[in-house]
């Protein structure tokens, strides 16, 4: 009886070439795209970018105008039907680089956008923590919470943070303040600090006037800030305004008591742009 060895399958060592043919078509059409983004049609990337800002940026329209102000290099002015007719326009007088002009400008807006957007998710955020850190004492009105178009406003109240007449911290006012100054740290917002009092005219050996009180005691809480929680400097900024800025009336008790305190607003960043630099 004969036996017969069984052949020997072929080990087949070219598979490679199927995942290597899939590569190079992937990276074929990823290069063939890359190459028609960097062709865009200018004029039409420039016709969506002043359509974006349109929808977006509501300072682009005047108050009580159906007009629409375009950047000097657009030509001026126009209508609501002018900007249709300036959309349709064949014309081009566009550089060659201007669709890389319009790319970054449409990216720019858009992510500015979606700052602002997380920026107001973030304040309101931020107003529920201090809310619920300092409970018992926004009961009281030593500290109240608002926000506003500049950004979340956290009010001081004199009776919780200083003595009539004086800019000199009260023990509790610091651990209070502690407690507010650990929950904005970790933001990254401009902060201002806002000194504000009452109409009753202060004069005694230290403050002439309401002026020097406001002020001493906004700088008070910006010293306190760098000192204890090391805040960045550039990151901060004190103002005094005295009585022309009051919450309330100056008329009762309660609102004199309302009007005497210091604001910690955290700026939105929209407002901070208008900050000096």
């Amino acid at each position: 009886m004969v036996i017969r060895k069984k052949k020997q399958e072929h080990v087949n060592h070219e598979r490679w070439l199927v995942s290597y043919a899939d590569f190079i078509t992937l990276l074929f059409a990823f290069f063939t795209t890359m190459y028609a983004i960097s062709t865009v049609d200018a004029q039409k990337m420039g016709k969506m970018v002043m359509s974006m800002r349109a929808s977006f940026d509501s300072t682009l329209f005047g108050a009580g105008s159906d007009r629409l102000t375009l950047s000097p290099g657009n030509g001026g002015a126009a209508t609501g039907s002018g900007l249709a007719e300036s959309l349709s326009d064949p014309k081009d007088d566009s550089p060659a680089d201007g669709s890389n002009l319009a790319i970054r400008e449409l990216t720019s807006s858009l992510a500015a956008r979606d700052g602002f957007l997380k920026s107001d998710q973030l304040l309101r955020g931020m107003k529920r923590e201090v809310e619920t850190l300092v409970g018992p004492e926004a009961l009281k009105g030593r500290v109240r919470t608002n926000i506003d178009n500049r950004g979340l406003i956290i009010s001081l109240g004199e009776g919780g943070f200083f003595d009539s007449g004086s800019d000199v911290l009260k023990p509790e006012g610091k651990t209070l303040l502690d407690v507010i100054a650990s929950t904005l740290a970790p933001a990254a917002n401009h902060i201002r600090i806002e000194g504000h009092t009452d109409n009753v005219p202060i004069r005694n050996s230290r403050f002439p006037s309401n002026w020097e009180l406001s002020t001493a005691r906004a700088t008070t809480v910006v010293a306190h800030l760098i000192e204890k929680f090391r805040f960045a400097p550039d990151r901060l900024s004190a103002a005094g305004y005295s009585e022309y800025r009051p919450a309330d009336t100056n008329q009762t008790v309660d609102g004199r008591s309302r009007n005497r305190r210091v604001d910690i607003v955290v700026l939105h960043p929209r407002w901070a742009e208008a900050e000096p630099r």
